[in-house]
């Protein structure tokens, strides 16, 4: 697992359970501040050459601005751009929340919990 500090409370580490598999756990808060620094990190990951499958864990996000929804759609069409399958995870708590408010929920394979969504991805 690789770790980074991100600026404003960010936490992020990155996982690869399987070939061609990556876990992105985003912890934190998303907002103007962050989403940079996150958006260049998550578009390395998907720069990866075998890459089949992303899973997105959002669910140790404390805050998600607008910013965040912006972020999940530009990683969604990178995703689709290059074949990948993405998966979100949104938690219970602000993620969740933000994509119930605009919407969006339906639009991205969330999953409840990352498990769930690192069995999918795998399989």
């Amino acid at each position: 697992m690789v770790g980074h500090q991100c600026p404003a409370a960010l936490r992020l580490a990155v996982e690869w359970p399987a070939p061609g598999v990556v876990v992105v756990r985003i912890g934190g808060e998303i907002d103007l501040a962050t989403v940079p620094r996150l958006t260049e990190l998550i578009r390395q990951r998907l720069t990866a050459a075998a890459l089949r499958s992303v899973v997105l864990d959002l669910s140790e996000v404390s805050f998600a601005s607008s910013a965040a929804v912006e972020l999940l759609l530009h990683v969604q069409r990178r995703a689709d751009h290059r074949g990948v399958g993405l998966w979100v995870v949104p938690g219970t708590g602000a993620v969740l929340r933000l994509l119930s408010v605009v919407a969006l929920r339906e639009r991205f394979a969330c999953r409840d919990n990352a498990a769930e969504a690192i069995d999918e991805a795998c399989g």
